[in-house]
């Protein structure tokens, strides 16, 4: 079995912006760009497949929201939001160059995803808790009891206790769901000057060589702003959404 990713990317008030025709232009080279730089991963080229809409095939699933975090990196330059739907499953049509001639488990998944968190009333919106983020993983579930512990009877009967007592099973695809959603709020918090030193520290490797190349920081500024940003945290969780999907896609492949 050959599992694969399918992102499906909106650009959140697209038409209330006043520069959308330059935006998009942006975005068509931006991705060109990302088409040679994620070619390794990608199982067909980015394409856009409606006015403000793209599409990404992976794959390897486990760099979805990493490719996500990307274009958003991109867009908040701008001052722009996105929804994104992730898809986990198979592809029942053969892999093209345009992602509109494929279709399978996927796809659906993603197109579902989108809409999740498309829907404008959070209140009644039961996958996601917050209006800070519009992410959303959706695969066929996986039960993180039944895959996980097996072994450990005890814990395993505590766990399905207090799953069971709130009314939901516990799985995979919530625990990355959480994760992504507490990772959304964290990031909605960041500031344009954190980012700057975010994506210099990223760039560059460590606080030393940010003093050499930008005059008047010091280590206390760089580190002030990394730790108020909670970029380390964020780190950790991007290390450990991208393990458990990768896990996902093991456990699938084994059933």
């Amino acid at each position: 079995m050959n599992l694969f990713s399918v992102i499906n990317i909106d650009i959140a008030g697209s038409r209330k912006l006043k520069n959308r025709q330059v935006i998009q232009e942006d975005l068509k080279f931006y991705i060109q760009k990302l088409n040679i730089e994620f070619k390794d991963i990608l199982a067909a080229p980015i394409s856009i497949t409606l006015g403000d809409e793209w599409q990404i095939v992976l794959k390897n699933p486990n760099k979805s929201y990493y490719v996500i975090n990307i274009f958003q990196r991109f867009l908040k330059k701008k001052n722009i939001n996105i929804y994104a739907g992730v898809g986990i499953g198979e592809i029942s049509t053969n892999i093209y160059e345009d992602t509109a001639s494929m279709d399978g488990e996927c796809f659906i998944k993603a197109r579902e995803a989108l809409n999740i968190v498309k829907n404008k009333n959070r209140y009644y919106n039961k996958k996601l808790n917050s209006k800070n983020n519009n992410i959303y993983f959706n695969a066929e579930g996986v039960s993180f009891i039944n895959e996980f512990m097996k072994k450990a009877l005890i814990f395993s009967e505590i766990a399905l206790t207090t799953s069971e007592e709130k009314g939901y099973d516990l799985s995979i695809n919530k625990i990355i769901n959480t994760l992504i959603e507490n990772n959304e709020i964290l990031k909605h918090k960041i500031t344009n000057k954190q980012l700057e030193i975010i994506e210099l520290y990223e760039e560059l490797g460590s606080y030393n060589n940010i003093i050499k190349q930008v005059p008047g920081i010091s280590k206390a500024d760089i580190s002030q702003k990394l730790n108020a940003s909670n970029y380390f945290v964020i780190n950790n969780n991007n290390f450990i959404i991208e393990c458990l999907i990768d896990s996902y896609c093991k456990i699938r492949k084994d059933i």
